[in-house]
Order: structure tokens, then sequence, then C-alpha cells
């Protein structure tokens, strides 16, 4: 089989943390064939999306050297078995595009994940459509609406951009601090950027739940516990690893996703669960592979490369 990689550039990548890197490794180690590309490698010619791939062998050592890589061979996308969007967000206009050209893909090339379902499933919005699985929410970029949510929700709420990732961006508020206008202001560019506000969760101080689903299947998950000091639990900012089981009220909220992740050909997605509720759907780059891994003693990405060669072998079969 032949994969080919969307990615950020291959230097930027954590080797012993990067969910990419485990499915690139995970691919070669099958005896498939590794190619990479960056998004500005892709193009559409005459109706076909074309990439700029790079063939990329991966090496065994988690030092700067884990991979190394032949000149690029221009090909048509649909010349892959596999094509994995990688590269992770912010979800701009140029994200906004390639899922365009992702589109142009025919059939039998497996996108993981589809072009639509990166378009539609808006990471921050899409959990709009399950109100009764979420905390309650308002999307807005008017400083006087938010702060009147704030008050409705009695004084205290999450902010945060709905094109940011990795906590970036995100704010819990107090009706009494001082700053809360100057934040808003600051957030929403004076009322010109639409922000998501969601009601405080405090069990967030025991752990933002991360579960991956494979076809909207739970294969594992991992609570990302905040420092003492901080409300944002990512890993990028300083979140920490512990187990976590995949509870009932998870399975429900999975149930009620799965039909509209198969819908829109999301076959890989992460979840964020604060207690009991939903708050996104993580599409574009899904991580978490990694620290499930180390703590569950299990190797996920097998289970993903599994699910991938079964549906390339039914797409190149009809």
């Amino acid at each position: 089989m032949q994969h080919l990689f969307i990615v950020d550039p291959l230097p930027s990548l954590n080797v012993t943390a990067d969910t990419t890197v485990a499915f690139m490794r995970e691919a070669a180690r099958r005896g498939h064939q590794v190619s990479t590309a960056g998004v500005d490698a892709i193009l559409a010619r005459e109706g076909r999306a074309v990439a700029h791939g790079v063939p990329t062998r991966l090496r065994s050592g988690d030092d700067a050297r884990w991979y190394e890589t032949d000149a690029p061979v221009t090909r048509p996308l649909d010349d892959f078995d596999v094509v994995w969007m990688r590269k992770d967000p912010p979800y701009d206009l140029n994200y906004f595009y390639i899922a365009h050209l992702l589109s142009l893909v025919e059939a039998r090339t497996l996108v993981v994940n589809s072009g639509r379902g990166l378009r539609e499933v808006s990471e921050k919005l899409f959990v709009s459509n399950y109100p009764d699985l979420t905390p309650e929410a308002l999307v807005s970029r008017s400083i006087d609406d938010l702060l009147g949510f704030l008050e409705h929700l009695g004084g205290e709420m999450i902010v945060k951009p709905l094109d940011g990732c990795g906590g970036e961006g995100v704010f819990h508020l107090s009706s009494d601090d001082r700053n809360v206008r100057a934040l808003l202001e600051m957030a929403t560019g004076h009322g010109s950027v639409y922000q998501i506000a969601q009601r405080y969760v405090p069990e967030i101080r025991v752990g933002d739940k991360r579960i991956l689903l494979l076809e909207g299947e739970p294969i594992g998950a991992v609570l990302r516990v905040p420092e003492a000091w901080e409300t944002r639990a990512n890993f990028h900012v300083g979140g920490s690893a512990a187990r976590a089981e995949i509870s009932e009220r998870d399975r429900e909220i999975c149930d009620r996703l799965r039909p509209a992740l198969l819908e829109h050909g999301i076959l890989f997605a992460g979840i964020d669960v604060i207690g009991d509720w939903l708050t996104e759907v993580n599409v574009t780059s899904p991580t978490g592979i990694r620290e499930i891994n180390a703590l569950d003693g299990v190797r996920l990405e097998e289970q993903v490369l599994d699910r991938v060669e079964k549906r390339c072998g039914e797409r190149r079969r009809g």
C-alpha cells in the first residue's frame, strides 16, 4: 500500500509524542510505502488533486534522524491508496481550501479524514448539534451578548475561539474580574471575531478526557489533567496524562455522534469530555495515541491501520 501524509514540516514533529509519527511508523512496519507533503505541496491541475510528495523512510531512533527523504515526486493524490490529512490546526482559510482539494480525490482512494468531513464538522461548532450532551453555550462576537450570557450563567464561563487549538485563546471568565470586558475585547477583536462561550464545568480539575474514536467507536481514552494554576488541560500547555476509563456516559455520547461521523467520512476522531459533558469534536488532526499507549500498554495505531487497510481493500474491490 502507498500512503501520503499531509503534515507539518517533519523536523517540527515530536517523534516521541506525535500521533502522526505513530501512524507513519506503523505503515512502514507493515511494508507500506510512505510519502509526506506539506500543504504548500498540494495543488489542483485539470480537476485532479496533485501532490509534490516526498518518499519518506522511517527509522527506529528517537533522535533528529528518525526519518530519511528522497527527492519529491509529483503524483495525483488518487494514485495513493490512502491520503492522511494530518496538518495541525488552526483551521484557517488555507485549511478550508485544502479540504476542498481533498474532495477531488477519486473514491478508490481513502482520505483520512474526508474533505467534506473536514469542512462540515467544525470542531467547536459541531457540538451545537447536540445541546443535551454539551454545557450550555453561546456563539457570538458581541461583547454585550457574551457579558449577558456570563450573567445568565451565574458569573462564570469559558470562552474560546472557533478556530483555536491546543488551548490557545481559552479564557476562564468570572464576573467579579475587573478585566472581563477587556478580555472579551481582546478575544473578539473588539466584536469582530466569533467566540464560543460555555458554562464552566468544575470537573475540569479532575481532567479533560480525550476519547479516540475509530469510525465512531471508542478505542481508548486519556485524562488531560491541568496544572494547579491552570484552567486549560491541553498537553501543549502543561497538562499531564492520566489513565481514563470509558464510562457509560462516554459511550452514550459516542453512540449519538457515530451516525454523523460516518456520514461525513470521519474515520479517526477525538472527542473531549469534561465530567458528563461533550465540549469538542476533533477531526482535523486528533492526538492522544502515544499517551494512551504508554498508560494502557497498547498500540492503538495498529487498530487504526487495520481499519484503514480494510477500507482501502473494500474501495479497490468496489
